[in-house]
């Protein structure tokens, strides 16, 4: 019985450890933005890709 409420009590400690540090990195986020835009990475175009290989496993 004691074990499981330590458990119990562990668990929703990290729980809300959690979602406090969620908070403030979201909060902290809003504050502080960054001026460069994210990396944008290039489409993949998976037919040509898949064309590509077969031309090359036919060769």
């Amino acid at each position: 019985m004691e074990i499981s409420l330590v458990l119990i009590a562990a668990l929703l400690y990290l729980g809300l450890a959690l979602g406090f540090v969620l908070i403030v990195d979201n909060l902290v986020g809003l504050v502080f933005r960054d001026p460069r835009t994210p990396l944008q990475l290039p489409s993949f175009d998976i037919g040509r890709a898949l064309a590509a290989s077969q031309k090359f496993y036919r060769k």
